[in-house]
């Protein structure tokens, strides 16, 4: 019996789980298509043939599914870095690998995505804190990172330096997003190899 009831409660968190991944994602293809103003609870609800009582269970809302969907994203983004097969060996050709992949990742429609949250963040508050936090995450990914290539530096310089490349690199997004580098495969890969050189001589020659 005791095993039965647990194999309840572990189905019901499964479709729990299913289901807010379903309403995330039915949220993010109306924010890329319509945008946030055209965004309603209870057309994602029709969308996936639920009651809108049911989608306010996950998220009682509409800023709340919102900025869940942002911290997926911000989250997705930071897993690049996270699965980087990141090489000490070889730590030019290791940045090259990341670097491509974050702007491959940004030339998507998730580059589209980033803007829409960007917007967001310049008129409500809730939204302009949530980026702050993903800046600060990305900060302290970027500086572990610096670490390992630099471990003689202090932690204040780290800092600083990581600043200076986050930076880069939402130049370098903004770019595959809207720029020359967003025409074409070519293009961002040629840009990818400026970048992760830049990173490399930044990171090798900071003081």
């Amino acid at each position: 019996m005791a095993s039965q009831g647990m194999s309840n409660a572990v189905s019901q968190v499964t479709k729990g789980e299913e289901r807010r991944t379903e309403i995330l994602a039915a949220a993010r293809r109306v924010l890329l298509a319509d945008g946030y103003h055209e965004l309603s609870l209870r057309q994602i609800a029709s969308s996936l043939g639920i009651s809108v009582g049911n989608l306010q269970y996950y998220f009682p809302n509409k800023d709340d599914l919102v900025e869940a969907v942002i911290t997926r994203e911000i989250n997705q983004s930071l897993e690049l870095a996270v699965d980087a097969e990141w090489d000490s060996t070889d730590p030019q050709s290791s940045t090259f690998k990341l670097v491509h992949a974050i702007l491959t990742h940004h030339a998507s429609e998730a580059g589209q995505f980033y803007a829409i949250a960007e917007g967001l963040a310049l008129h409500k508050q809730r939204f302009a804190d949530l980026k702050s936090q993903g800046y600060i995450a990305v900060f302290e990914q970027v500086a572990s990172l610096i670490e390992v290539q630099r471990p003689d530096l202090e932690a204040n310089n780290r800092q600083g330096l990581a600043a200076v490349l986050v930076a880069l690199m939402d130049g370098a997004s903004l770019q595959v997003q809207f720029g020359k580098a967003a025409a074409s495969t070519k293009a961002i890969n040629r840009l990818s190899e400026d970048i992760a050189q830049a990173i490399f001589q930044l990171i090798r020659n900071w003081e």
